[in-house]
């Protein structure tokens, strides 16, 4: 047998596809997150700077030093500086370069002083523009400053922040994308190569066995298919058989009712030996109606309700149609034994266990029913232990001779209502068929 082709092995479908969710949800949520904190950071980064700057030129405007910022100082648009120092209950403005407001009368510069010797609040000039600021007093040397600016730079941090998010979710995006791109590429692959499995399986004669390598639900896919393969494989060599065997089957009764008639026909042989053409006739019918059986059970469905048998009755109804017949003696024990079938399969069912029974019994063919249970035993040959508890193929042979489509037909009958068919080679000698409920 072809040895498969092998893939490597790769990551379940549900782990990947839950990572693949759990990452891009928190991803979402972060941006969402930090869209509806913008405002904010926004408006921390912008006291951050303020009291920052304060900080880096303390020394300065502690001593008086004026202090002159460039015209985009620290990196913000519209920055003001407002220095001076505190005089008799008075702040007295020394220096100011805050060009985006009026003038601070004695009352605005006292307001902003008085809410706290480091504090970050916002006002609103004439303008009304919101003015950002900070502001110290030194109480030693009683100096004081104030930085201010305006909402520009607010609006240009969050500017930069927007960008940088869209840069973070483009470059995201385009990461998650490759990962995708090359886990589904890989998937594509796994099953193309199941696709060709399964296109020249025909071709190869469902020889060729292919299992996927991997661990998720494709792997899974690909044993169901080789069982699959398997099952097909069986029934084409079942069919194969059966066909050779069902030709060679008919070729012999056909071949002896020919040559009796031509024989009558040219007064070879006596007209009475008609018989033997009415015999084999009968054996041909047989085969025929059995081979219909067989053909009609892959059809079958429950396409109406199912009845409720009575296998008693049935066991009772078969052993009534053959024991005329034969000299092998019936013993029955019937109790009512109910199964949920068509009375017609279990019929057919009852008569081809008894008819396998009465071709190897030697004197006796026992049949007990109970409650979902029927047991029909027969004192012949025990069955190999191949046979036994195994799924019968259409004439399949043993050493005591060939099961023929009786025993196939019995097997999928019962498969097809739910039950099961055992068969145990009794100590005391003989073969017992149980038919049961399958638990």
């Amino acid at each position: 047998m072809v040895k498969p082709a092998r893939v490597r092995r790769s990551i379940s479908s549900k782990i990947f596809l839950i990572l693949f969710s759990s990452v891009l949800i928190l991803f979402l949520a972060t941006i969402m997150i930090l869209t509806f904190s913008l405002d904010k950071i926004a408006l921390q980064e912008t006291y951050f700077r303020l009291s920052n700057y304060i900080t880096i030129t303390g020394f300065e405007w502690r001593n008086g030093n004026m202090i002159v910022p460039d015209e985009n100082d620290n990196g913000m648009h519209n920055f003001g500086i407002i220095q001076g120092r505190y005089e008799n209950g008075n702040y007295i403005v020394e220096y100011g370069s805050a060009n985006l407001i009026n003038v601070l009368s004695q009352n605005e510069i006292s307001g902003f002083l008085s809410q706290a010797k480091r504090g970050t609040n916002i006002y609103e000039n004439s303008k009304n523009e919101e003015i950002y600021y900070a502001c110290e007093v030194d109480e030693i040397t009683n100096y004081f400053i104030i930085v201010l600016v305006d909402d520009s730079y607010n609006e240009g941090f969050v500017k930069r922040i927007i960008g940088s998010i869209i840069t973070f979710i483009i470059a995201a995006l385009i990461i998650l994308s490759l990962i995708a791109s090359f886990w589904i590429n890989k998937l594509l692959k796994r099953l193309k190569a199941l696709q060709n499995h399964i296109t020249n399986m025909s071709k190869e004669k469902y020889e060729v066995e292919y299992l996927d390598d991997g661990d998720d639900e494709i792997r899974e896919l690909s044993e169901s298919i080789e069982i699959m393969r398997l099952e097909i494989k069986d029934s084409e060599t079942t069919k194969r058989e059966m066909l050779q065997n069902v030709s060679h089957d008919f070729k012999t009764p056909i071949a002896v009712i020919k040559n009796y008639a031509e024989a009558i026909v040219d007064g070879v042989v006596d007209t009475s030996d008609a018989n033997i053409i009415i015999k084999q006739a009968d054996i041909l019918r047989t085969k025929v109606n059995q081979l219909l059986q067989y053909n009609r059970l892959e059809y079958l469905n429950k396409d109406k309700p199912l009845e409720e048998v009575d296998l008693a009755d049935v066991c009772n109804e078969v052993v009534n149609n053959h024991k005329v017949n034969t000299k092998i003696e019936f013993k029955l024990e019937l109790e009512p034994c109910v199964f949920e079938g068509y009375r017609e399969n279990f019929v057919t069912v009852v008569e081809n266990i008894v008819e396998n029974a009465l071709r190897y019994a030697k004197t006796v063919i026992y049949i007990q029913t109970k409650e979902n249970k029927v047991t029909i035993y027969n004192d012949g040959e025990p069955i190999e232990e191949k046979f036994l508890n195994s799924k019968f193929k259409p004439y399949e042979k043993g050493s005591k001779g060939e099961f023929g489509l009786g025993m196939s037909i019995v097997q999928k009958t019962l498969d097809f209502f739910g039950l099961s068919l055992s068969i145990y080679n009794e100590e005391r000698g003989g073969v017992s068929f149980i038919i049961y409920k399958k638990e």
